[in-house]
């Protein structure tokens, strides 16, 4: 093969895969959660056989994802009418996406549930005694941050203090229980379910197109961040 041949064809490869992040919201997700689990995988000794079968999850998922957008693309070029044909077809290839995401989830499980559950022991056996009211601080505490969030950006990206707005209250409010569940429950799978289930609530406000995913991101992480220095500060010192 020669040389501009070469270069021509990975070129074209890494601007599918740019296109394709750029275009598909789900591409964004996955590729911001693979390189947050690469990351995270360096603070823990995974050895050979871990990192390859994890690095290989994650690739799967991925290019399933890739493969899943070429395929909606090339129905979208054949026809725009609605065909049952077309529909099983796109319903095939996003059950390959699900297929391959619950893969990786079981394989992150195997691989880090016994590394996170003994490194939260210690942490978490402090903050169990911490007083219950805690919580009912760190709730109320996110209630006001994202009131606040939503007042000062109202004028700019719109919304109202109950829908839509900067910062997405749902969201921070789900993220904050499932942080104050870790923190008091020592069981990594209780943990697991309820993040879990807070990532269904952020979900469930972009797809209602109720908010964007960054006001989604943003309440995230306001929720995690108060509960964690309310019960870390607080309880420990307290």
């Amino acid at each position: 093969m020669k040389r501009g041949n070469f270069i021509s064809s990975f070129n074209y490869a890494v601007q599918g895969i740019i296109s394709s992040i750029r275009t598909e919201r789900n591409m964004k997700i996955h590729y911001l959660a693979a390189i947050a689990v690469i990351i995270g995988s360096l603070f823990f000794k995974l050895t050979r056989l871990e990192f390859m079968l994890l690095f290989f999850s994650v690739s799967f998922v991925l290019m399933s994802e890739l493969m899943n957008t070429a395929i909606e693309r090339t129905i979208d070029l054949v026809t725009q009418t609605y065909n049952p044909l077309a529909k099983l077809a796109k319903d095939i290839a996003a059950g390959a996406v699900l297929i391959s995401a619950i893969n990786a989830l079981v394989m992150g499980y195997l691989i880090f549930f016994d590394r996170l559950n003994a490194a939260t022991e210690l942490l978490v056996f402090k903050l169990r005694a911490s007083d219950p009211h805690l919580a009912f601080v760190a709730v109320f505490l996110v209630i006001v941050i994202v009131v606040a969030g939503k007042l000062f950006w109202m004028r700019k990206s719109g919304g109202s203090f109950f829908q839509g707005g900067a910062v997405s209250g749902h969201t921070a409010l789900a993220f904050c229980m499932a942080t104050i569940i870790s923190l008091i429950v020592v069981k990594g799978l209780v943990t697991g379910l309820a993040f879990f289930t807070a990532f269904l609530v952020a979900q469930s406000r972009v797809e209602g197109k109720i908010h964007k995913v960054s006001e989604v991101v943003l309440g995230a992480i306001v929720g995690t961040l108060v509960a964690f220095i309310i019960y870390r500060l607080v309880g420990y010192y307290g």
